[in-house]
């Protein structure tokens, strides 16, 4: 006789709580994505506490099931852009130490449980963004420059943002898992529920991975099972200084975005996703999708769609939401027993039940969204007096954009889109409301207005201190 039970409903699906192997029970399956704050500032990128309480403390209230964190440097002398919080040698010490543990208070106090996003961008790493002398050379695994655009004019642009970077050395190895672990112990002593290796969008993790940037023919390449000895490595090493129930994810690219000349295959990347969900260390694997190489990714322009007006029903054709769903599906196939978070694309409750229905993923990973609707869980999503045709994230296509095509140097034109999101995070940091009307022209004017009146302060405040009575006034002190 077959199940006469009743069907769950969208919004009982999503809210089913879920337990992960190492024993962390999530409240439901809606994850806060990690996304760059660029908050913090020179020359300690501390979290930025002030700005934390604004911006945490709406996704803390917000009911996700898990947040995680935006990007966490390991290393402060590469940055992969300007603001990014950092993991160095004196965080664990005061006063630093104290802002970490502040954070971890702040994103946990409605009991949603917070891991850190650990990070290296690798060859990604802009001259400028962190506290690297004048001419050093990003790391990555083979010396492999980043191409983006053609012309003249765009490689020189890229030759002076990111130059070509220098191959790695096993000192170099060494060092990365030293300050990967170094920033896993200190996410857990701050009272983090766990952490997340960031081995996507073309960062150093991902590079290791990719035969497109890993040419190596020592232990850390020339193979597939060599270029994930970095990755095993890292859990290894991460899982001996913090055991279970100490929450161990890792992020990775999914194949539309593999396979394109440029990377993995699909074969090679669902081969890296076995051995993540069979190695018996991980809990939870991240599926995303992107890379600066690529010109068609659909994450560097917009999210969801402006003529979704209505949520899809659930019918028995799926409704395929995410950008990256042929790969979940091919993961699918793995019968994993540790949870797949999809992310990337969705809008709708009955999208996002759809893909946890079909067994694609356990997780709906949600980013650029919540930028706009921090609280969009439980106002939208979790919110029974919210039908499921109107239970959907605010569509958006960035503007302005034509003023980021008008602009020759690929390098610059293609990150400005992104800026939209940059900006918006920032104005939740300061307490405002997210801007949706912000334009490109807009944002970049106010970024370039700002460089002005940093500059402006800095000159009369040099020049105040010049001035003969300020020399005898701090005599006097």
């Amino acid at each position: 006789m077959g199940d006469d039970s009743p069907k769950p409903t969208a919004i009982e699906l999503i809210s089913q709580p879920i337990t992960l192997p190492c024993g962390l029970t999530l409240p439901n399956r809606l994850v806060k994505c990690p996304m760059q704050e660029t908050l913090a500032t020179p020359p300690v990128f501390d979290p930025p506490i002030d700005k934390f309480q604004n911006l945490y403390k709406q996704w803390a209230h917000a009911k996700y099931g898990l947040i995680i964190t935006g990007q966490v440097q390991i290393d402060i002398r590469y940055l992969s852009i300007k603001g990014d919080v950092v993991c160095h040698k004196d965080s664990c010490k005061e006063p630093h130490f104290s802002k970490w543990k502040k954070w971890a208070t702040i994103s946990q106090e409605a009991g949603t449980p917070c891991i850190v996003q650990l990070a290296h961008p690798g060859r990604m790493s802009p001259a400028g963004a962190g506290e690297r002398p004048p001419g050093m050379a990003a790391i990555c695994p083979s010396s492999v420059p980043v191409e983006l655009g053609e012309g003249w004019l765009n490689k020189k642009a890229l030759n002076a943002v990111l130059g070509t970077p220098r191959e790695a050395t096993l000192d170099d190895i060494d060092a990365v898992v030293a300050a990967w672990v170094n920033g896993a112990r200190l996410a857990k002593e701050a009272g983090f529920a766990g952490c997340q290796l960031h081995g996507a969008h073309g960062f150093l993790l991902s590079q290791f991975l990719s035969p497109h940037t890993n040419r190596r023919t020592d232990d850390y390449g020339g193979s597939p099972e060599r270029r994930l000895a970095l990755l095993k490595r890292l859990v290894k090493e991460i899982r001996e200084c913090c055991p279970r129930p100490y929450c161990l994810s890792v992020k990775l690219n999914s194949a539309d975005y593999m396979a394109t000349g440029l990377g993995l295959s699909t074969d090679e990347g669902l081969e890296q996703v076995r051995w993540l969900v069979e190695c018996g260390e991980v809990d939870l694997v991240e599926i995303s999708g992107g890379n600066a190489e690529n010109k068609t990714s659909k994450l560097h322009n917009s999210f969801g769609t402006k003529s979704l007006e209505k949520a899809p029903k659930r019918e028995s054709t799926r409704i395929r939401e995410a950008y990256f769903t042929e790969f979940a599906e091919s993961v699918q196939g793995l019968n994993s027993r540790v949870p797949i978070q999809l992310s990337g694309g969705f809008r709708s409750r009955t999208g996002m039940a759809d893909a946890i229905d079909s067994g694609i993923c356990s997780l709906i990973g949600l980013g650029r969204a919540v930028v706009l609707q921090p609280d969009l869980p439980v106002t939208v999503l979790l919110n029974p007096c919210v039908s499921d045709d109107e239970a959907l994230a605010v569509p958006h296509i960035v503007k302005g954009q034509w003023f980021a095509n008008m602009i020759p140097v690929k390098v610059v034109g293609s990150g400005l889109a992104i800026q939209f999101f940059y900006h918006n995070m920032r104005r939740l940091g300061h307490g405002l409301k997210s801007d949706p009307d912000a334009s490109i022209p807009y944002i970049v004017f106010q970024g370039v207005l700002e460089t002005f009146r940093s500059g402006l302060f800095q000159t009369v405040e040099r020049m105040l201190q010049s001035f003969p009575w300020q020399s005898k006034a701090s005599k006097i002190d």
